[in-house]
Order: structure tokens, then C-alpha cells, then sequence
């Protein structure tokens, strides 16, 4: 079981005009599969791949259980790629491919043939350790890379991407089948991803990453319905924000006027938000609600956008899908209900 702790890393490439990683620090603990998640070109991949060896940090250090992996041999640190492409060795079978790191490693031939016969039952393919690369489907491919990997039981592992080449249905399913073999073996995991979904899917713990920095991280629940920060509210899908001062349960905002928030101990001046999924349509008014009209209205399958006029605004409001769509010019109240509405830094 090991804890990864990056301290203080710092990385700039040549001719980059900034440091793609900037005074980074987190801790990634034992058995735990944490998500790298952020724009592209903010340094996520590059972490993977200071812990591998393939790319050293200008600053700063990278601990295994507390001792630095730095001057060890990238080959020696028992961390192991699992990247976008499975990269199996074409000439060889799929049982030759998964028992590549054993040999190495000198085991048996007996020992290696019952290593990847319980591979291949880990990851719900028996029997197709005869078969080629070429024989195998992207997914079926993806899992026996997966498999060569996690034989060696490894220190850690390391996933850049490792779905996105592949169609919808496969990749949900292939997260699902390594969240799974993640937890069972206790292998402590840190996934890059550009994907939300995958990442609040997968992961214990999400680190939302802007300026090479951590901005944020906790639990995938918690980050999603109550990010700390405008910037990183926006990256998980956050589009309204209201700026007021907040006094006695009330937010007096000049754009907004008088709205009520539930925390009655808040003062001075302040910026909530709330997620599109929380944001109310009805005919009549109540407790926070403004008058509006309905300016479009698109199905999106998991739910209805509705975009509303409000003054100067548009509002976008998600509903549930089985409220059905609404004509454009249909006057409405849209409400945010106090329970939704949570401060976020600026």
C-alpha cells in the first residue's frame, strides 16, 4: 500500500512562456484513485510522467510512503502506465503480452501461466490468452493492457486517458470494470482526465487543477454540487453567479435585488451560485423568484435546457426531461430556491 505526496513541484519547458506546474503539492493516499482534473496544457499528464521518470521536476519532491522516488531508477519506482492506446506488443499472444513484466522479473513459467490465467479472469476475459492484439476489440484490448500492468502488482497506477479513444458504451463500461479491479486489489491510482463524468464516476477524491495548481480538492459529490470557487464552479458546469451583501438570511444584489439564503449568520459582501439542475421554472410567484420569459427550449435526452429571459440576462435552466419542453414567449417565474444557493470565492 503506498502514499504518493507531491511537494512544492514546480516544471517549465523550454520556451514555455509559464511553468506548466507551479509550487504543486497533494497527497494521493493508500489504495485511493484520485482524478487529475483541469484544461489541457495545465500540467496533468506531466505529473504522471514526473512519476514515472519520463520527465523530471525543476523543483520540488515526489514521496513514496514519505521517501523520495526521485533518485531512484524509473524502471525500479513500481509505477506503471496505463496509457490512451493499449501499445500491446503486436507479435506477441495475449498471455505473452500480460506475462512480458513477470518474466522480467524472472518468475517461473508455472507461476507466470497461473498469474495470467487470474488476470485474465480479473478482467472478464478467460480463455483468450492464445488470441492476438489483432484479434481483440479496442475495449477487450484496453482491458489486457490493463491487465499487463496490474500482474506485477505495482506500487501505483497511473492512467492518461486511458478511454478516451474509445465509443460510449465501451468506456462506461471499461470504467466500470477498472474502478472495480482498482478497489479490489487496493492499488492506489491517479487518473488524468478531461472528462467530469469519468472522473466523478471513478474517482475517491477529485483535484481540480488551474495555473499548475491544485484549486480544489475533495470528494467528487462535494466538488460537483458546491465547488469553493467562481473558476472552478464554472468548470463543473456552474453558470450563474450573483454578487450582493449578505445580511440577517438576506442578499441584497443591485442586479438581482432581494434574495433569501439560508445561512442567517452571513454578512458583508458576497457571491453565490447555483448549479442549472437547481434552478426552478413555474407559473406563479414565490420566495426568489424573478418574472421571465422563455427564449428557447432544447431536449437534451438527460434533461430539458430551458434559456429564459430575464431583463438583460439569459438564464439556463436544467429540468428533468419528463417536464417536456416549453414555447419560446411563454412568460414564466424563475426561481432559486435558497437551499441551492452556496458562496463561492472569487
Amino acid at each position: 500500500m503506498t502514499t504518493v505526496t507531491f511537494t512544492n513541484i514546480s516544471k517549465t519547458y523550454p520556451k514555455a512562456d509559464a511553468p506548466v506546474l507551479n509550487n504543486f503539492s497533494l497527497e494521493v493516499k493508500s489504495g485511493e484513485l484520485v482524478s487529475l482534473l483541469g484544461p489541457s496544457g495545465i500540467g496533468k499528464s506531466t505529473l504522471l510522467k514526473l512519476i514515472a521518470g519520463i520527465e523530471r521536476p525543476d523543483a520540488g519532491d515526489i514521496l513514496f510512503n514519505g521517501e523520495s522516488i526521485l533518485p531512484i531508477a524509473p524502471n525500479e519506482r513500481e509505477a506503471v502506465f496505463m496509457f490512451q492506446k493499449a501499445y500491446l506488443f503486436p507479435f506477441l499472444s495475449v498471455g505473452e503480452n500480460i506475462e512480458f513484466g513477470l518474466k522480467v522479473k524472472g518468475f517461473s513459467t508455472q507461476k507466470r501461466h497461473i498469474k495470467v490465467a487470474e488476470m485474465l479472469d480479473l478482467i472478464g476475459l478467460p480463455g483468450i490468452e492464445n488470441r492476438h492484439p489483432n484479434e481483440l476489440s479496442g475495449g477487450e484490448q484496453q482491458r489486457v493492457a490493463l491487465a499487463r500492468s496490474l500482474v506485477i502488482r505495482p506500487k501505483v497506477l497511473l492512467l492518461d486517458e486511458p478511454f478516451n479513444s474509445l465509443d460510449r458504451p465501451v468506456r462506461l463500461n471499461l470504467q466500470e470494470a477498472v474502478r472495480n479491479i482498482q478497489h479490489e486489489l487496493g492499488i492506489t491510482t491517479i487518473l488524468v482526465t478531461h472528462d467530469l463524468g469519468e472522473a466523478m464516476s471513478m474517482s475517491d477524491r477529485m483535484a481540480l487543477m488551474m495555473r499548475g495548481k491544485v484549486a480544489a480538492v475533495d470528494e467528487p459529490r462535494i466538488l460537483f454540487q458546491k465547488p469553493p470557487s467562481v473558476e472552478t464552479a464554472k468548470f463543473v458546469g456552474v453558470k450563474l453567479f450573483i454578487e450582493g451583501v449578505a445580511s440577517s438570511g438576506t442578499l441584497v444584489s443591485a442586479e438581482w435585488g432581494k434574495l433569501k439564503i439560508e445561512d442567517e449568520k452571513k454578512t458583508g459582501r458576497s457571491v453565490y451560485a447555483i448549479r442549472p439542475e437547481h434552478i426552478r421554472i413555474i407559473k406563479e410567484k414565490c420566495e426568489n423568484s424573478f418574472a421571465g420569459m422563455v427564449q428557447n427550449s432544447v431536449y437534451r435526452g438527460e434533461h430539458v435546457e430551458v434559456q429564459v429571459a430575464l431583463e438583460e440576462k439569459t438564464i439556463r435552466a436544467h429540468l428533468p426531461a419528463e417536464k417536456g419542453t416549453f414555447s419560446s414567449g411563454t412568460p414564466i417565474e424563475i426561481v432559486l430556491p435558497k437551499k441551492y444557493l452556496f458562496v463561492v470565492e472569487e
